[in-house]
């Protein structure tokens, strides 16, 4: 896990030496792997163990300095209204709970889909991340903010009149983002519209609905993907990404409102 100084001091005071947080932290688990100069930032590498998905997001490091240094936490307030996934206006149905027990959906309508503005694009790339569009870089930002993965769909790519999460057709493919081709098996979690997958879910979204430049509304997903479904599809297809890192250990079911909320 890449961590921004920078970033994690949005939420926390950082006045120890840098030597001296990387050092405290090791001790209480987060190994420290080594910090780079990337441009005016730190790039801080711990190594999360598989019990501690919690720190798999900056919030969560921050949480972790707060407990270690006994000063406050300051984290960002939310402006979307706490009610307002269930007026979304479209229908979510969960077929599969065992592999999905919490699905929220939120639409933003009149997008205008561009380049980041600097500080964000510098930010992700701190840690790793190529900046792709100002839709895009929020879902990614939230991401390693929270640790909640998130996913924005092309709302007028979406076909019929709701989603539904379910296992896979008999037979059933999808074309992924990486716009290679899978093919499905029962006990993989799909995200469908009427007629096709279009996310796998936990795992990958779709090409058919990726956000694109000619994009004008938005459809934001936000769930809690089962852990072992998630590793068993993304192991079984060779398909590894940031989200299915995090499903696979686990999300903090309190954060998926928070997070959808927050990438609004």
């Amino acid at each position: 896990m890449l961590v921004s100084w920078n970033w994690l001091k949005e939420y926390v005071s950082l006045e120890m030496p840098l030597a001296e947080l990387e050092d405290r932290l090791a001790m209480s688990g987060l190994n420290h792997e080594g910090t780079q100069q990337i441009g005016e930032d730190l790039a801080i590498d711990l190594e999360v163990t598989s019990n501690r998905p919690d720190c798999l997001g900056h919030m969560g490091v921050a949480r972790e300095v707060s407990v270690l240094w006994d000063c406050d936490l300051q984290f960002p307030g939310l402006r979307t209204p706490a009610g307002s996934a269930a007026t979304c206006g479209i229908p979510v149905r969960i077929d599969a709970p065992q592999l999905c027990s919490r699905y929220t959906a939120r639409v933003i309508r009149g997008v205008k889909v561009g380049a980041s503005p600097q500080w964000m694009s510098e930010r992700l790339q701190t840690i790793g991340i190529a900046s792709v569009n100002n839709v895009v870089d929020v879902t990614n930002y939230v991401l390693m903010e929270s640790g909640q993965p998130l996913h924005a769909f092309d709302l007028a790519q979406l076909e019929g009149p709701e989603i539904v999460v379910r296992e896979p057709f008999e037979d059933e493919t999808f074309e992924a983002i990486d716009h290679r081709t899978y093919r499905l098996k029962p006990g993989m979690c799909v995200i469908g519209d009427a007629t096709r997958a279009v996310a796998l879910g936990g795992v990958m979204g779709g090409a058919a609905t990726e956000v694109s430049a000619s994009t004008v509304d938005v459809f934001i997903e936000a769930a809690d993907f089962s852990p072992l479904p998630v590793r068993n599809a993304a192991r079984h297809l060779n398909l590894h990404s940031p989200a299915s890192y995090r499903f696979e250990r686990g999300v903090d079911p309190d954060g998926i409102d928070w997070a959808s909320r927050r990438c609004c």
